[in-house]
């Protein structure tokens, strides 16, 4: 593949102010910077399958074991997707997003070259045809995809492909049309656009949160350590505006243990508009910037040595 010219040529531009003559070695070191970056292209989607809690806990191991992301990096976030209504503060919080139309999601950010797998992490959380919490029952606990383009997205294949040797039965993906049935019972996902049906994150009590399923009393190296270094970070997580978040700044260490202790009993009320925000700046063709700037000044130096 082609390499991402709109990095090579700032590097170009970075020798130059090195006082370095950008002769054809730093041609060549530009265009492995662009290549590099091409290799690094991000892309959000998300998965759901029954209650997000013990979702999280699956992608967060998934992110660990083919990612290597350790502490802040993770970005697998609890939320609502999939309705065609918001709040009045054009949110979606969880006394409402039910009745918004919404289903409980995660969403993940990760390379291209992960989705086989992250999709393989998604089909075994089937049981079945059923979600492992049949006790949850509903729409707001509806097998659900979201990807850039929805069905009509290059990676809709990939995720479908990786059915093979993950299920007990092949799965039906439809495309979504916004505040769809429940597919407890039957081997369905809904398959939304996410510029269309966006994710929309969950309040801070529902992040990294225990489960209440056979193993799901998860360690203190999940639910505090983690917790706290993605909260603190500020990045993936933040307070949402739902009442359970109301007073919390962003989400200083000390108050990580008490946020929305009374999450699942808050209440926000509001009357529900037919709009959908259609923004979802972190999405397809997000780069990570701290690996790129690390090799940029590596091959810098280099070139400074070299030259």
């Amino acid at each position: 593949r082609a390499p991402d010219r709109s990095l090579s040529t700032p590097i170009l531009s970075i020798l130059r102010a090195m006082g370095l003559r950008p002769g054809p070695a730093a041609a060549v070191l530009a265009w492995l910077v662009g290549a590099v970056a091409v290799e690094e292209e991000l892309v959000n989607i998300y998965f759901g399958a029954g209650c997000f809690w013990h979702v999280q806990h699956e992608f967060i191991k998934a992110e660990q074991n083919f990612l290597k992301r350790e502490g802040e990096e993770l970005t697998a976030i609890t939320g609502y997707a999939g309705g065609s209504k918001l709040n009045s503060k054009g949110i979606a919080c969880y006394n409402d997003y039910t009745g918004l139309g919404h289903t409980e999601v995660v969403e993940v950010v990760i390379p291209r070259s992960a989705v086989s797998d992250f999709a393989a992490v998604f089909w075994k959380l089937f049981v079945g045809k059923d979600r492992v919490d049949t006790m949850d029952r509903g729409p707001a606990y509806r097998a659900a995809l979201g990807l850039p383009g929805g069905i009509s997205s290059p990676l809709f294949a990939l995720i479908k492909a990786a059915q093979e040797g993950n299920v007990a039965q092949p799965f039906t993906m439809t495309a979504g049309a916004g505040d769809d049935p429940d597919t407890l019972g039957q081997a369905l996902v809904w398959v939304y656009d996410t510029t269309a049906f966006p994710f929309h994150q969950a309040e801070l009590y529902h992040q990294f949160h225990d489960d209440f399923l056979p193993g799901g009393d998860y360690p203190n190296s999940y639910n505090v350590d983690i917790r706290q270094q993605v909260l603190a970070a500020c990045v993936r997580a933040k307070a949402t505006g739902c009442m359970s978040d109301e007073g919390a700044p962003c989400a200083p260490d000390n108050d990580l243990r008490s946020l929305g202790g009374s999450g699942m009993g808050a209440m926000d009320g509001g009357v529900t508009t037919t709009a959908v925000k259609a923004s979802n700046a972190a999405s397809l063709a997000t780069r990570t910037s701290f690996p790129f700037a690390s090799c940029i000044l590596s091959w810098c130096l280099i070139a400074k040595w070299a030259f």
